[in-house]
């Protein structure tokens, strides 16, 4: 699943949109962490399933949960996809026990390994797909495992030579009806403080391509479409704000529309982004008369992005970029 796709900021000189005045964006306010989906006793801590020094941005970096591309086009994505280095090292999340060790479904030679997870009457589990190796006979069928024990290596993934694990977390007292994975839940409500920090060090540095509409590490699983997302201006001197469209689930063409302080749009036309460029994917707006190439880069519920003017070249980096903000 990939990476990134962004945002508008820089002056729009038509007489319609006059300059905006540069202004400095406030402090970032924290985005609330989803409620626990469940209120029954006895909740579990969960690490991140990857050392810090075993994560590469090759393509991704984490792709979120919930997000809607083509292979989950009707029910949401239900875990994290995790980049690894090659060779890197796939963790147990939490101490419990081996349930089963499968081939993997989705591609022949890897291995799918779910561990059980007990917390007092609550029953939980985790799952690691498309793991290359495996790291020794102990990961079997009832054998126990402790947190933070390798359960072995993850294999390449998609088309632009990363490796990567699915990564999944069920909630077996929790259910969701008419979707696949029923039990699935988001991993975010469940990690401990200091798998936060690993994993906010790890988000920072995400790009994936549904970032535009659905950009939170946690994603509702149900959305309909054609899907939008309005970004507001909280610093700089780009437009007050632009909004996202994507539309549909398999669509991977985004379009976009520039809003001036009233919420009227003052342009609008298609969006192109590369996100596997580094250090920050790229962005083109095209509307019928021109194209603005730009830098973006979004965390949540912030997008910094530099736009240069149409016709001129694109921007070296973000210093100076323009902030724009969502709610949750």
């Amino acid at each position: 699943m990939l990476a990134g796709i962004a945002v508008l900021a820089a002056a729009c000189t038509d007489e319609k949109s006059p300059l905006a005045p540069t202004a400095i964006a406030a402090p970032t306010p924290p985005v609330p962490v989803p409620p626990l989906p469940t209120t029954v006793p006895g909740v579990l801590a969960i690490s991140m399933p990857i050392d810090p020094g075993d994560a590469a941005t090759t393509a991704f970096g984490i792709a979120p949960f919930g997000y809607h591309a083509a292979d989950h086009a009707a029910d949401g994505h239900p875990g994290w996809d995790i980049e690894y280095r090659p060779g890197g090292i796939v963790r147990a999340a939490a101490a419990g026990t081996i349930q089963s060790v499968l081939d993997d479904p989705l591609t022949p030679g890897r291995f799918t390994v779910q561990i059980e997870h007990v917390v007092g009457t609550h029953f939980y589990r985790t799952i690691y797909t498309n793991l290359a190796t495996l790291t020794s006979a102990d990961i079997a069928v009832d054998e126990v495992v402790a947190a933070g024990q390798p359960l072995g290596t993850a294999g390449t993934f998609g088309t632009v030579g990363s490796f990567a694990i699915h990564f999944q977390l069920d909630d077996l007292e929790f259910h969701r009806e008419g979707l696949s994975n029923p039990k699935a839940v988001s991993p975010e409500s469940f990690l401990s403080v200091p798998a936060r920090s690993i994993f906010n060090t790890l988000w920072s540095r995400a790009a994936f391509s549904h970032e535009l509409v659905e950009p939170f590490a946690t994603n509702p699983r149900e959305l309909s479409f054609p899907a939008s997302r309005t970004w507001t201006r909280a610093g700089g001197d780009g437009p007050a704000g632009i909004r996202f469209t994507r539309p549909s689930a398999r669509a991977v063409e985004y379009n976009y529309a520039l809003l001036a302080e009233s919420g009227t749009v003052i342009e609008s036309g298609t969006v192109a982004i590369n996100v596997t460029a580094r250090p920050y994917p790229l962005i083109a707006l095209t509307s019928p008369t021109e194209v603005r190439l730009g830098l973006y880069d979004i965390v949540s519920n912030e997008m910094r992005l530099s736009l240069a003017l149409p016709g001129a070249p694109r921007a070296n980096d973000l210093n100076g970029a323009s902030v724009y903000r969502t709610p949750r």
